[in-house]
Protein backbone atom coordinates (compact mmCIF):
# COMPACT_ATOMS: atom_id res chain seq x y z
CA UNK A 1 0.00 0.00 0.00
CA UNK A 2 1.20 3.69 -0.76
CA UNK A 3 2.14 5.49 2.62
CA UNK A 4 1.51 8.82 3.84
CA UNK A 5 5.15 9.09 3.20
CA UNK A 6 5.35 8.30 -0.74
CA UNK A 7 1.84 10.33 -1.07
CA UNK A 8 3.36 13.52 0.20
CA UNK A 9 6.58 13.20 -2.00
CA UNK A 10 3.77 12.38 -5.23
CA UNK A 11 2.38 15.97 -4.32
CA UNK A 12 5.76 17.58 -3.57
CA UNK A 13 6.85 16.46 -7.16
CA UNK A 14 3.67 17.73 -8.91
CA UNK A 15 4.07 20.95 -7.66
CA UNK A 16 7.68 21.38 -8.53
CA UNK A 17 6.41 20.07 -12.30
CA UNK A 18 3.81 22.86 -12.20
CA UNK A 19 5.93 25.80 -10.81
CA UNK A 20 8.51 24.65 -13.75
CA UNK A 21 5.41 24.75 -16.13
CA UNK A 22 4.16 28.50 -14.95
CA UNK A 23 8.10 29.65 -14.84
CA UNK A 24 8.94 29.15 -18.36
CA UNK A 25 5.39 30.70 -19.44
CA UNK A 26 5.65 33.58 -17.35
CA UNK A 27 9.45 33.72 -19.01
CA UNK A 28 7.64 33.59 -22.30
CA UNK A 29 5.19 35.74 -21.76
CA UNK A 30 8.02 38.33 -20.47
CA UNK A 31 10.32 37.96 -23.74
CA UNK A 32 7.11 38.96 -26.04
CA UNK A 33 6.54 41.73 -24.17
CA UNK A 34 9.80 42.49 -24.17
CA UNK A 35 10.74 42.19 -27.64
CA UNK A 36 7.38 43.83 -28.72
CA UNK A 37 8.69 46.87 -26.18
CA UNK A 38 11.71 47.14 -28.16
CA UNK A 39 9.82 46.94 -31.25
CA UNK A 40 8.04 50.23 -30.37
CA UNK A 41 11.03 52.10 -29.16
CA UNK A 42 12.83 51.28 -32.35
CA UNK A 43 10.40 52.54 -34.45
CA UNK A 44 10.00 55.34 -32.52
CA UNK A 45 13.90 55.75 -32.48
CA UNK A 46 14.13 55.37 -36.34
CA UNK A 47 10.72 56.67 -37.15
CA UNK A 48 11.75 58.75 -40.09
CA UNK A 49 13.38 55.29 -41.52
CA UNK A 50 10.33 53.25 -40.93
CA UNK A 51 7.92 56.36 -42.75
CA UNK A 52 10.22 56.66 -45.31
CA UNK A 53 9.60 52.69 -45.82
CA UNK A 54 5.71 52.94 -45.22
CA UNK A 55 5.60 55.55 -47.63
CA UNK A 56 7.45 53.73 -50.31
CA UNK A 57 5.38 50.91 -49.63
CA UNK A 58 2.01 52.33 -50.28
CA UNK A 59 3.45 54.13 -53.29
CA UNK A 60 4.42 51.18 -54.93
CA UNK A 61 0.78 49.74 -53.96
CA UNK A 62 -0.82 52.30 -55.92
CA UNK A 63 1.60 52.28 -59.11
CA UNK A 64 0.70 48.52 -58.65
CA UNK A 65 -3.14 49.81 -58.66
CA UNK A 66 -2.80 51.46 -61.66
CA UNK A 67 -1.13 49.09 -63.36
CA UNK A 68 -3.09 46.46 -62.47
CA UNK A 69 -6.09 46.12 -65.40
CA UNK A 70 -10.01 47.18 -64.01
CA UNK A 71 -12.66 44.38 -64.28
CA UNK A 72 -15.98 44.49 -63.01
CA UNK A 73 -18.57 41.51 -61.46
CA UNK A 74 -22.60 41.51 -62.22
CA UNK A 75 -24.31 38.97 -61.05
CA UNK A 76 -27.28 36.49 -62.80
CA UNK A 77 -30.06 34.18 -61.78
CA UNK A 78 -31.11 31.21 -63.36
CA UNK A 79 -34.05 28.77 -62.32
CA UNK A 80 -33.82 24.84 -63.32
CA UNK A 81 -36.66 23.04 -64.75
CA UNK A 82 -36.60 20.02 -62.41
CA UNK A 83 -33.66 19.17 -62.92
CA UNK A 84 -30.90 18.53 -59.84
CA UNK A 85 -28.82 21.30 -59.61
CA UNK A 86 -25.37 19.25 -58.94
CA UNK A 87 -25.52 18.13 -62.48
CA UNK A 88 -25.65 22.28 -63.14
CA UNK A 89 -23.17 22.88 -60.43
CA UNK A 90 -20.29 20.20 -62.17
CA UNK A 91 -21.17 21.57 -65.38
CA UNK A 92 -20.26 25.18 -64.48
CA UNK A 93 -17.34 24.43 -62.44
CA UNK A 94 -15.64 22.72 -65.48
CA UNK A 95 -16.11 26.08 -67.73
CA UNK A 96 -14.96 28.01 -64.00
CA UNK A 97 -11.91 25.32 -64.30
CA UNK A 98 -11.12 26.08 -67.59
CA UNK A 99 -11.46 29.82 -67.49
CA UNK A 100 -9.16 29.43 -64.78
CA UNK A 101 -6.60 27.58 -66.43
CA UNK A 102 -6.98 30.67 -68.85
CA UNK A 103 -7.70 27.86 -71.53
CA UNK A 104 -9.98 30.16 -73.79
CA UNK A 105 -9.94 28.42 -76.85
CA UNK A 106 -11.78 25.94 -74.96
CA UNK A 107 -14.01 28.31 -73.61
CA UNK A 108 -14.81 30.05 -76.75
CA UNK A 109 -15.81 26.19 -77.58
CA UNK A 110 -18.17 25.50 -75.32
CA UNK A 111 -19.65 28.93 -75.12
CA UNK A 112 -19.84 29.85 -79.23
CA UNK A 113 -18.09 33.20 -78.22
CA UNK A 114 -15.16 34.44 -80.04
CA UNK A 115 -11.69 33.91 -77.84
CA UNK A 116 -10.75 37.43 -77.58
CA UNK A 117 -14.10 37.40 -75.42
CA UNK A 118 -13.12 34.95 -73.64
CA UNK A 119 -9.91 36.81 -72.60
CA UNK A 120 -12.09 39.16 -71.04
CA UNK A 121 -13.61 36.59 -68.56
CA UNK A 122 -11.15 36.96 -65.41
CA UNK A 123 -13.50 34.83 -63.35
CA UNK A 124 -16.77 32.82 -62.77
CA UNK A 125 -18.49 31.06 -59.65
CA UNK A 126 -22.03 29.35 -58.99
CA UNK A 127 -24.00 29.60 -55.73
CA UNK A 128 -27.30 27.22 -54.72
CA UNK A 129 -29.73 30.45 -53.43
CA UNK A 130 -31.70 27.24 -51.48
CA UNK A 131 -28.53 25.27 -50.20
CA UNK A 132 -28.70 26.01 -47.02
CA UNK A 133 -32.34 25.83 -46.86
CA UNK A 134 -32.74 21.64 -47.07
CA UNK A 135 -31.62 18.91 -45.10
CA UNK A 136 -27.92 17.53 -45.47
CA UNK A 137 -29.41 14.39 -46.94
CA UNK A 138 -31.92 15.74 -49.21
CA UNK A 139 -31.29 16.46 -53.17
CA UNK A 140 -31.92 20.00 -54.05
CA UNK A 141 -33.64 19.80 -57.28
CA UNK A 142 -35.07 23.09 -59.25
CA UNK A 143 -33.34 25.44 -57.20
CA UNK A 144 -32.76 28.57 -58.51
CA UNK A 145 -28.74 29.09 -58.59
CA UNK A 146 -26.94 32.60 -59.21
CA UNK A 147 -23.61 32.80 -61.70
CA UNK A 148 -21.00 35.54 -60.91
CA UNK A 149 -18.84 36.59 -63.65
CA UNK A 150 -15.83 38.95 -63.56
CA UNK A 151 -15.05 40.80 -66.47
CA UNK A 152 -12.72 43.01 -68.24
CA UNK A 153 -14.75 44.44 -70.53
CA UNK A 154 -18.36 45.30 -69.50
CA UNK A 155 -19.91 45.34 -72.56
CA UNK A 156 -19.66 41.84 -72.78
CA UNK A 157 -22.48 41.24 -69.94
CA UNK A 158 -25.03 41.42 -72.24
CA UNK A 159 -24.00 38.92 -75.08
CA UNK A 160 -23.09 36.85 -72.32
CA UNK A 161 -26.36 35.89 -70.79
CA UNK A 162 -27.85 33.74 -73.53
CA UNK A 163 -24.37 32.18 -74.36
CA UNK A 164 -24.00 30.89 -70.62
CA UNK A 165 -27.64 29.77 -71.23
CA UNK A 166 -27.16 28.30 -74.51
CA UNK A 167 -24.00 26.01 -72.80
CA UNK A 168 -26.47 24.73 -70.01
CA UNK A 169 -29.01 24.05 -72.58
CA UNK A 170 -26.66 22.45 -74.90
CA UNK A 171 -25.52 19.48 -72.61
CA UNK A 172 -26.29 16.02 -73.67
CA UNK A 173 -28.64 15.18 -71.12
CA UNK A 174 -30.70 18.08 -70.65
CA UNK A 175 -31.18 18.46 -74.28
CA UNK A 176 -32.48 14.77 -74.50
CA UNK A 177 -35.00 15.63 -71.37
CA UNK A 178 -36.03 18.77 -73.47
CA UNK A 179 -36.66 16.84 -76.69
CA UNK A 180 -38.78 14.19 -74.72
CA UNK A 181 -41.01 16.55 -73.07
CA UNK A 182 -41.46 18.47 -76.36
CA UNK A 183 -43.01 15.29 -78.12
CA UNK A 184 -45.14 14.75 -75.35
CA UNK A 185 -46.51 18.37 -74.89
CA UNK A 186 -46.86 18.11 -79.38
CA UNK A 187 -48.36 14.92 -78.98
CA UNK A 188 -50.64 16.31 -76.36
CA UNK A 189 -51.68 19.46 -78.52
CA UNK A 190 -52.23 17.22 -81.42
CA UNK A 191 -54.65 14.95 -79.98
CA UNK A 192 -56.68 17.86 -78.73
CA UNK A 193 -56.85 19.68 -81.76
CA UNK A 194 -57.92 16.24 -83.23
CA UNK A 195 -60.72 16.03 -80.26
CA UNK A 196 -61.93 19.66 -80.83
CA UNK A 197 -62.50 18.85 -84.65
CA UNK A 198 -64.25 16.02 -83.47
CA UNK A 199 -66.64 17.65 -81.46
CA UNK A 200 -66.86 20.89 -83.90
CA UNK A 201 -68.03 18.23 -86.78
CA UNK A 202 -71.16 17.10 -84.15
CA UNK A 203 -71.84 20.52 -83.25
CA UNK A 204 -72.46 21.51 -86.76
CA UNK A 205 -74.54 18.43 -87.08
CA UNK A 206 -76.52 18.95 -84.61
CA UNK A 207 -77.44 22.61 -85.46
CA UNK A 208 -77.43 22.36 -89.05
CA UNK A 209 -78.83 18.87 -89.44
CA UNK A 210 -78.83 17.75 -93.28
CA UNK A 211 -81.40 14.37 -93.15
CA UNK A 212 -83.46 12.78 -90.27
CA UNK A 213 -81.65 13.27 -86.66
CA UNK A 214 -83.33 11.54 -83.74
CA UNK A 215 -81.00 13.53 -81.67
CA UNK A 216 -78.93 10.09 -80.40
CA UNK A 217 -75.56 9.69 -80.54
CA UNK A 218 -74.40 6.22 -79.55
CA UNK A 219 -77.83 5.38 -77.65
CA UNK A 220 -77.49 8.58 -75.53
CA UNK A 221 -78.91 12.10 -76.27
CA UNK A 222 -77.05 14.93 -77.63
CA UNK A 223 -76.58 18.34 -75.55
CA UNK A 224 -75.53 20.88 -77.49
CA UNK A 225 -74.54 22.62 -73.99
CA UNK A 226 -72.67 20.37 -72.94
CA UNK A 227 -70.95 19.90 -76.41
CA UNK A 228 -69.86 23.45 -76.22
CA UNK A 229 -68.58 23.64 -72.27
CA UNK A 230 -66.61 20.63 -73.18
CA UNK A 231 -65.00 22.16 -76.48
CA UNK A 232 -63.77 24.88 -74.61
CA UNK A 233 -62.20 23.10 -72.24
CA UNK A 234 -60.49 21.30 -74.23
CA UNK A 235 -59.58 24.55 -75.93
CA UNK A 236 -58.37 25.80 -72.55
CA UNK A 237 -56.17 23.03 -72.42
CA UNK A 238 -54.45 23.29 -75.89
CA UNK A 239 -54.02 27.14 -75.45
CA UNK A 240 -52.08 26.15 -71.88
CA UNK A 241 -49.89 23.26 -73.47
CA UNK A 242 -48.75 25.74 -76.49
CA UNK A 243 -48.09 28.27 -73.87
CA UNK A 244 -46.33 25.58 -71.98
CA UNK A 245 -44.46 24.76 -75.08
CA UNK A 246 -43.27 28.24 -76.43
CA UNK A 247 -41.18 28.50 -72.64
CA UNK A 248 -40.13 24.73 -72.91
CA UNK A 249 -36.82 24.99 -71.56
CA UNK A 250 -34.45 23.41 -68.95
CA UNK A 251 -32.64 26.96 -67.98
CA UNK A 252 -34.57 29.98 -67.48
CA UNK A 253 -32.96 33.61 -67.09
CA UNK A 254 -35.23 35.22 -63.69
CA UNK A 255 -32.82 38.41 -63.19
CA UNK A 256 -29.83 39.33 -65.67
CA UNK A 257 -26.43 40.47 -65.62
CA UNK A 258 -26.29 44.09 -64.01
CA UNK A 259 -24.56 46.71 -66.78
CA UNK A 260 -21.43 48.18 -64.42
CA UNK A 261 -19.36 51.32 -65.46
CA UNK A 262 -17.03 51.97 -62.00
CA UNK A 263 -15.14 49.05 -62.07
CA UNK A 264 -15.29 46.38 -58.85
CA UNK A 265 -11.62 46.63 -58.15
CA UNK A 266 -8.74 46.77 -58.05
CA UNK A 267 -9.25 48.73 -55.39
CA UNK A 268 -6.83 51.49 -54.34
CA UNK A 269 -7.26 51.48 -50.76
CA UNK A 270 -6.33 47.74 -50.64
CA UNK A 271 -3.38 47.95 -52.50
CA UNK A 272 -1.94 50.92 -50.61
CA UNK A 273 -2.92 49.36 -47.38
CA UNK A 274 -0.89 45.35 -48.06
CA UNK A 275 1.99 48.09 -49.32
CA UNK A 276 2.21 49.92 -46.41
CA UNK A 277 2.32 47.22 -44.35
CA UNK A 278 4.75 45.73 -46.46
CA UNK A 279 6.51 48.53 -45.95
CA UNK A 280 6.20 48.98 -42.36
CA UNK A 281 7.95 45.22 -42.04
CA UNK A 282 10.69 46.09 -44.21
CA UNK A 283 11.45 49.24 -42.15
CA UNK A 284 11.19 47.63 -38.85
CA UNK A 285 13.50 44.90 -39.92
CA UNK A 286 16.11 47.49 -41.28
CA UNK A 287 15.66 49.54 -37.78
CA UNK A 288 15.98 46.61 -36.00
CA UNK A 289 19.70 45.05 -37.57
CA UNK A 290 20.70 48.79 -37.16
CA UNK A 291 20.00 48.65 -33.42
CA UNK A 292 21.90 45.38 -32.86
CA UNK A 293 25.32 46.52 -33.24
CA UNK A 294 24.27 49.08 -30.92
CA UNK A 295 23.26 47.22 -28.74
CA UNK A 296 26.24 44.76 -28.73
CA UNK A 297 28.46 47.62 -27.88
CA UNK A 298 26.25 48.82 -25.24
Amino acid sequence: MQTEQDRQKHFKDEEVDLSFIYRNLYLGFRRVGQGVSNAFRTILYRKWLVLGCVLIGVALGYALKKASKPYYNSSMTLVLANIRNEFIEDQLNKLSELIYEENFDAVAERMDITPDAARQIREMKFTNLDQDRIEEDSVLTGSPFRIELSLFDPQLFIGLEPALTEYLENNRYFARQKRIRQRQVESMITKLKGEINSIDSIKTNVSEPRGPVNGFIYGQPIDPTNLYRESISMYKEQVELEADLEKLANVEIVTGFIPRVKPTGPKAITYGGIGGLIGLLIGLVIALSLEKPNKNRA
